[in-house]
């Protein structure tokens, strides 16, 4: 036989307590993972005897990415070229899941050099047929956060290792 709580007292109490630890569990979805913001890392590269200054942002939503690498020659600010990736950002409990959309490249002002804005391209344009072979459509990332460094796994190549440049990085937050 089902036994009913007579005292109001005892139920209001229970009421309340079932329904705050069911807001708190609830709440605890909606917390924005760690990963969210943006990103940063800077070095310098050397290239045929060349010393460029390399920064490489990579912006991250819950669902979307925006990773755009600038590089200049040391001691110039004239940008040499921009390189974007941007897409859809899937996540597992310690892997985020990149699904390359669109490729950019910097834009060009009247005397043909970069510009800092980047100019994106999709399936089925021009740009992405004449280059979508130089990069991976999906990419997956090992990462971690410590404080606010976000260290970033990836095998950009699809070689089968994380050991060429670019492929473990640390960012900081911006």
């Amino acid at each position: 036989m089902v036994k009913f709580i007579k005292d109001p007292l005892l139920l209001l109490l229970l009421i309340v307590t079932s329904a705050a630890l069911l807001f708190t569990s609830c709440e605890s979805w909606k917390k924005d993972p760690r990963f969210i913001g943006d990103w940063q890392f800077i070095e310098k590269i050397t290239a045929d005897n060349l010393v460029y200054n390399t920064t490489r942002t990579i912006k991250l939503t819950k669902n979307t990415y925006e990773e755009t690498y600038v590089i200049q020659r040391e001691n110039s600010a004239a940008i040499s070229a921009i390189i974007g990736t941007r897409g859809d950002l899937g996540l597992t409990h310690t892997n985020l899941i990149f699904t390359l959309e669109e490729i950019g490249t910097c834009a060009l002002d009247e005397l043909e050099a970069c510009t800092e804005d980047v100019l994106w391209y999709g399936a089925g344009t021009q740009y992405w047929t004449n280059n979508i072979s130089f990069f991976e459509r999906t990419v997956v990332g090992e990462y971690e956060i410590i404080e606010n460094t976000l260290w970033l796994i990836r095998d950009l190549n699809n070689d089968g290792d994380s050991e060429d440049a670019g492929e473990d990085v640390r960012f900081e937050m911006l």
